[in-house]
């Protein structure tokens, strides 16, 4: 069985050496805005190593006609009830079993 590990991790990388590092935002509109001005100037320009072609003229290619516009409005979750109050989340109880050091230092021998 072949990993795709470093297919799927690769463009992190790439995102957060080419884009992140030396960079500073204000606030999450400020970080949108740059990244969208990277996108469009550097990353998507720029000529692919493995396919040999820009990614916007693939994207434009083999992807845009595939979209589909956004729902109108969000989609309800099945089963969620309306104006339902938010469920009320309780951490587990884990039961931990507690030994003394010296059951610890016997397995140990």
């Amino acid at each position: 069985m072949t990993s795709n590990k470093g297919k799927v991790e690769r463009p992190i990388r790439y995102l957060r050496q080419s884009f992140f590092y030396g960079r500073t935002f204000v606030s999450d509109a400020d970080l949108n805005d740059q990244a969208l001005c990277w996108l469009k100037d550097t990353a998507n320009v720029r000529r692919h190593g493995t396919t040999g072609e820009r990614p916007v003229d693939r994207f434009e290619r083999e992807e845009r006609a595939a979209l589909r516009p956004l729902a109108p409005q969000p989609y309800r979750r099945l089963g969620a009830r309306l104006n339902a109050p938010p469920a009320r989340r309780v951490p587990r109880q884990v039961p931990v079993e507690r030994r003394s050091l010296e059951v610890y230092a016997q397995v140990a021998r």
